[in-house]
């Protein structure tokens, strides 16, 4: 069998698994909502067992068999889910302009993210019926870079409009004590904290704007 053919050629992962995959994790979200939160052995079985009976029927299994062009034989029913593009053969020692070789991580600034995503444009116009995994594998740790910029966006976001509207009270505070001094009022030495810790406010706040 030709490599990362599987999922073309074998009728299991045709026609079954991924139904029973499916109907595994149902029976799972429902013991989630019935408040079950971790799955034993016990679970697993009766678990597994009903979704065994409904994924791995005689209609599932001849699918998974027409799908792999075995019953009937067909090959067109395996040749016509490539995407076989012709094109003029590499000479040897070249690499298609990919970076070769990748590892699969998460981007976390601009930089590695329009790297991951130049990868990705590359390999898939240079894809020729050859497994997905890496593809899938780069685009899933692109969403995940993505998604944890956002959540740290969204707290940085929080933070500021806490920061500010600390600040604002502190400088009413502050605007209010100054005043009271040029009237010829007093000061006591909690006035004189806070007014020192609103001046450490102020120069956190330049230097961060910087």
């Amino acid at each position: 069998m030709p490599p990362h053919s599987s999922h073309l050629l074998q009728p299991l992962d045709i026609g079954c698994f991924s139904p029973l995959k499916a109907a595994y994790g149902r029976q799972i979200e429902n013991k989630m909502r019935a408040s079950t939160s971790h799955i034993s052995k016990e679970d697993f079985f009766p678990a597994f067992f009903a979704a065994f009976q409904v994924a791995i029927t005689e209609k599932n299994i001849q699918g998974g068999f027409r799908g792999a062009g075995i019953m009937p034989y067909s090959p067109d029913a395996v040749l016509s889910k490539l995407d076989v593009k012709l094109k003029t053969p590499t000479p040897p020692g070249t690499s298609h302009g990919l970076p070769e070789p990748w590892t699969s991580w998460t981007p976390n600034n601009p930089i590695k993210a329009n790297s991951q995503t130049d990868y990705i444009r590359k390999r898939i116009s240079h894809h020729q019926g050859s497994s997905l995994t890496s593809i899938i594998q780069a685009v899933d740790q692109f969403a995940k870079g993505t998604r944890g910029i956002m959540h740290q966006l969204a707290l940085l976001k929080s933070e500021v409009s806490l920061l500010r509207a600390e600040n604002n009270t502190l400088s009413r505070r502050h605007r209010a004590r100054k005043t009271r001094l040029r009237q010829g009022g007093s000061m006591t030495l909690a006035e004189g904290q806070d007014t020192q810790a609103q001046n450490e406010v102020n120069i956190q706040i330049k230097e961060e704007g910087r």
